[in-house]
């Protein structure tokens, strides 16, 4: 195709030109030969021609449905027509003696269309004999059947489809093959164009290079489609080996058109065959190499379900209409529109078209052929036994209902559905997401449950103006942002063994639509907490703490102004929890220091405290800051007060995201196994368990140690 034109427009107007050009010379030699005016056909029985429909000036000469006897020449020369004579495909005789009787006895006939009349003898259905004259004319253009056109234009639209893709996909020796398949295939439709819709007859020779020319493009088609399964989607072996495959059949073809094969079983049924054989063989190994490709797979599917759709539709017309007499048979021209529905699959494969919605198309095609071909097996079964055409027909009909759906349906489930999610059932874990105590938690649950849906092999963060939606022919997903959430890319469905398809892409969507809502339900929520906590700060520091003040001012010099000022202090502290901002981890042990060691001067209690290595970037939410606070408070309360102790050793350490302080004393007192727990301890683990937190208390070497441990968020 180095003639083309570089831009695959003009490319593909040059080889619309070539069609065109190629179809008059068609149309042409199928007018050369004159016309009778007759359309002769066969007898449901087959042992009789008689004539269909003719022109209006015979229709005084000819009654319609007349039995057609013989020809007879200008010259005198008498023709019996037989029934072989009309037949479309000269591949119907099984040895090449019966073709050459065939070819010889159009050469006849042919000779009779050139003489300046033909007389025809009938016979009507009452038995009486008859006879017309006919003077053959110039074949007009309307006089070429339906099917003559079908033929032309299959053959044209797969020319103009396979350059279609090469020229696309140059370099892709899948495309090379594809596009050489499409140069073959209008050279067996044609032709089979000329000789199938003659009127009676085509000069034997030209008849004989037709059918040459029709196996020509047969037998070459077939290599072509061999060489797309050896070479799509990855070469198995160099292509340059591909030239055996043609010579071989070239061989083939050679010895079938010259005759030097036995019949036509082994001269042009047993190659194409074989051809058929070799392209299910490599399209098997391909599918086994492309097990972990899913995006090969995919283009392999197509292939399938056109090759299961295309033949499947085949066998439902054949056995339909001679099986089962549902319709009469259709033409043999009419056929190659199933190699046309096996020639769409296999481009759309090559140019990779939509393959990520396939799946499910997929398993429809089957299913649909399964169904047809159930109805098929269970009617045949049932002739074959004896029943009745109309009662067979009608129990499998029923049968296949009863059998069919439910089994359609298991498949659909098991093959399909299996793997889908339900959506409402995702509900509990998108709030789980969204009421995730910190953005690292959520951050953590939106990508395990990302992780459990879609099972990809690679799961990142995007740059958020990527297009949310199915990307790179199935093998990404993004995801669009969803609050603090970043957009995420996901990569290779199902560890690789599927794509992703627009149900994914509509799918991951809507979860991360109602993620957003939720995560907007969770701010509109905090919001209103923090206004309402606003309204009880402002309360308690307006009305609270003016009486408190005013307490204090009271009772200064008394031995109760110290109660009333701890009891402000505890009001502060409340107060800031509520609004204040995240404070460093270091600045609030410094806080809680100062004081614990204030308290325990009070009490002559030497402190020890000890703290790991912290830095200011290390924060406190102000709620865990003030619930840490009472705590550690309590804690030291009840040392002072439960065991009178003369050393309290503070330890305060992060470890595993975990925040863990520990007030130990030497005091006297009973094993914590004997202690009955108040309202304090009660509080300190209730505050603890709020936060995911937990208090330990244990007794070393007599001393008693008791731990508060919270993660650090």
């Amino acid at each position: 195709m180095r003639f083309l034109a570089k831009r695959p427009a003009y490319a593909l107007l040059q080889i619309a030109l070539i069609c065109i050009a190629c179809g008059a010379g068609v149309v042409a030699t199928a007018l050369h030969t004159p016309w009778l005016g007759v359309t002769l056909t066969v007898a449901e029985d087959g042992k009789s021609v008689n004539v269909a429909e003719h022109e209006l000036r015979f229709l005084q000469q000819i009654p319609a449905g007349a039995k057609v006897v013989r020809l007879i020449s200008a010259t005198n020369e008498a023709m019996e027509v037989l029934p072989t004579d009309l037949i479309e495909e000269p591949d119907f005789f099984d040895s090449y003696s019966e073709m050459q009787d065939f070819f010889t006895r159009q050469t006849t006939f042919t000779s009779f269309l050139y003489s300046s009349q033909i007389t025809l003898e009938w016979r009507d259905a009452a038995g009486v004999k008859g006879s017309s004259v006919l003077h053959p004319t110039a074949r007009p253009l309307a006089s070429l059947p339906t099917v003559f056109w079908f033929q032309l234009g299959v053959g044209f639209v797969g020319l103009l489809l396979a350059s279609w893709i090469y020229l696309l996909r140059k370099d892709d020796w899948g495309a090379r093959m594809f596009g050489l398949s499409g140069v073959m295939f209008p050279i067996f439709t044609l032709p089979a164009a000329i000789y199938s819709t003659r009127e009676l007859a085509l000069p034997g020779e030209l008849f004989r290079w037709l059918a040459s020319l029709n196996h020509l493009g047969a037998f070459m088609f077939g290599c072509a489609l061999v060489a797309i399964f050896a070479t799509y989607p990855r070469p198995l072996f160099r292509p340059r080996y591909l030239l055996w495959l043609w010579a071989f059949f070239g061989v083939w073809l050679a010895a079938d058109v010259w005759r030097w094969a036995p019949d036509q079983d082994w001269g042009s049924r047993m190659p194409v065959m074989l051809e058929m054989l070799l392209a299910i063989v490599f399209a098997g190994i391909q599918w086994r190499k492309s097990r972990v490709r899913p995006l090969e797979r995919a283009a392999l599917r197509w292939f399938t379900l056109s090759l299961v759709v295309g033949s499947g539709s085949f066998i439902f017309t054949t056995f339909g209409s001679q099986v089962l007499g549902l319709f009469p048979m259709p033409q043999q021209g009419y056929a190659f529109g199933y190699f046309l529905i096996i020639y769409l699959g296999i481009a759309l494969g090559l140019r990779r078209y939509q393959l990520f919605d396939l799946n499910q198309w997929a398993y429809r095609g089957y299913l649909w052929v399964g169904g047809a071909m159930l109805v098929l097996l269970l009617d045949m079964a049932f002739a074959y036994f004896g029943v009745t055409q109309g009662t067979s027909l009608g129990i499998s009909l029923l049968l296949a209902v009863w059998l069919y759906f439910p089994l359609r349906m298991w498949l659909w489930r098991r093959l399909v559905n299996h793997s889908e999610q339900q959506f409402e059932l995702l509900l509990p874990e998108l709030s789980a997401v969204a009421y995730a105590l910190n953005p690292q938690q959520q951050v953590t649950r939106w990508e395990a449950l990302l992780t459990r849906v879609f099972s990809p092999l690679e799961l990142n963060t995007s740059a958020a103006h990527v297009t949310p939606g199915v990307a790179d022919e199935g093998l990404s997903l993004h995801l669009a942002a969803s609050g603090e959430l970043p957009a995420y890319t996901l990569r290779y469905a199902k560890q690789g063994r599927q794509l992703f398809s627009s149900h994914d892409g509509a799918f991951a969507a809507s979860m991360t639509h109602l993620l957003t809502q939720v995560l907007a339900g969770r701010i509109s929520y905090e919001q209103g907490v923090a206004q309402e906590r606003l309204r009880i700060s402002r309360d308690l520091h307006d009305n609270i703490g003016a009486r408190l003040l005013k307490l204090i001012h009271h009772l200064r010099g008394s031995p109760n102004a110290d109660l009333a000022q701890e009891a402000m202090q505890d009001l502060r502290t409340a107060i800031a929890s509520m609004n204040a901002a995240p404070m460093p981890l270091i600045n609030a042990l410094a806080d809680w220091r100062a004081e614990a060691n204030g308290r325990c001067e009070i009490a002559h209690c030497t402190l020890h405290w000890e703290q790991g290595m912290l830095t200011r970037a290390t924060v406190l939410t102000s709620r865990n800051k003030a619930m840490l606070e009472s705590v550690l408070r309590e804690m030291i309360s009840n040392a002072l007060k439960h065991a009178a102790p003369t050393e309290i050793a503070i330890h305060a350490t992060l470890h595993a995201e975990k925040l863990r302080i520990s007030v130990e004393n030497d005091g006297v007192t009973n094993p914590p196994s004997q202690w009955i727990e108040g309202y304090g301890l009660r509080n300190m683990r209730g505050r603890l368990a709020e936060c995911g937190g937990s208090l330990q208390i244990t007794m070393l070497n007599q001393r008693v140690q008791v731990t508060a441990e919270i993660p650090q968020t």
